[in-house]
């Protein structure tokens, strides 16, 4: 679920329950990618354990910033309250279901991007993608390799519509390097 304040509507969030969440029995986490002045930062509801984990690579040092975005958490999960407690959000209809909007809010240490990088983004996919590796949100870490293994991932998608369209062209691409780098070895070794 990706929730930036201006997108923060009923028919927005109907259309991501039906198309990407399924029935809530189930379910343990929420992950909420929040978006909000050009800043992306995750919010985790934790149906287990009771907890709105808030997730920043960039922590601001402004309070009114902060508080901006907890009163969006807040916001969120009233709604996903509303969401979970509908009926035909249960297969079973007697199960308790959450209070999401009693949760308590916990902005945990995590790793942190550098001052002028803009890999908030960057962090948000490591972290859902890898959350269930460990419970430290210390222990993640932005590089190259990390931007690559995202880039890959997403550009191999099932989901994603252009898929071959890239791969071929990834293809072409390699094949014409290649081209160019044996070309300029013949004429560099014919110069010898």
């Amino acid at each position: 679920m990706i929730v930036q304040p201006e997108q923060f509507n009923k028919p927005t969030m109907d259309y991501i329950k039906d198309r990407y969440m399924g029935k809530a029995d189930d379910l343990m986490m929420i992950y909420v990618l929040m978006h909000l002045g050009n800043h992306w930062y995750l919010l985790i509801i934790d149906l287990w354990e009771k907890q709105l984990v808030y997730l920043n690579s960039f922590k601001s040092t402004e309070n009114e910033v902060t508080q901006l975005r907890l009163s969006l958490i807040r916001e969120v999960a009233r709604y996903v309250e509303d969401l979970v407690n509908e009926p035909d959000f249960w297969v079973d209809q007697d199960a308790v279901r959450p209070i999401v909007f009693e949760f308590e809010p916990l902005c945990r240490d995590c790793g942190q991007q550098e001052p002028l990088s803009l890999d908030c983004g960057v962090w948000v996919c490591q972290w859902m993608m890898n959350i269930h590796l460990w419970m430290d949100y210390q222990e993640e870490e932005v590089n190259e390799s990390t931007r690559m293994a995202i880039v890959v991932d997403l550009v191999s998608s099932e989901n994603n519509p252009i898929t071959e369209n890239i791969s071929k062209r990834a293809v072409n691409f390699w094949d014409a390097e290649m081209l160019r780098n044996h070309k300029s070895e013949i004429r560099r070794r014919g110069k010898n």
